[in-house]
């Protein structure tokens, strides 16, 4: 399964990403490959690279909780 983990992610963008620095892949073992793909797109988008964080939420099924929960800065932003 496809995590942050994966990604190099550092412990500053874990504070600002997941708002804890402490998490340990064994932390996420229940999540779904969804729940790391949003992950996924998160770190992304606070990493600035917009073009990889798509990648990630074209692979989230078109939910409600993608478009107000995980996605919902996206569309926020457009108004």
């Amino acid at each position: 399964m496809e995590t942050v983990f994966e990604h190099n992610m550092t412990k500053e963008e874990m504070v600002a990403v997941m708002g804890f620095d402490d998490w340990v892949k064994e932390d996420f073992a229940d999540w779904s490959q969804i729940d790391h793909y949003g992950l996924l797109y998160r770190l992304y988008t606070y990493r600035g690279d917009h073009e990889t964080a798509k990648k990630f939420a074209d692979l989230i099924p078109n939910t409600e909780h993608k478009m107000f929960g995980i996605c919902y800065h996206d569309f926020a932003e457009r108004r």
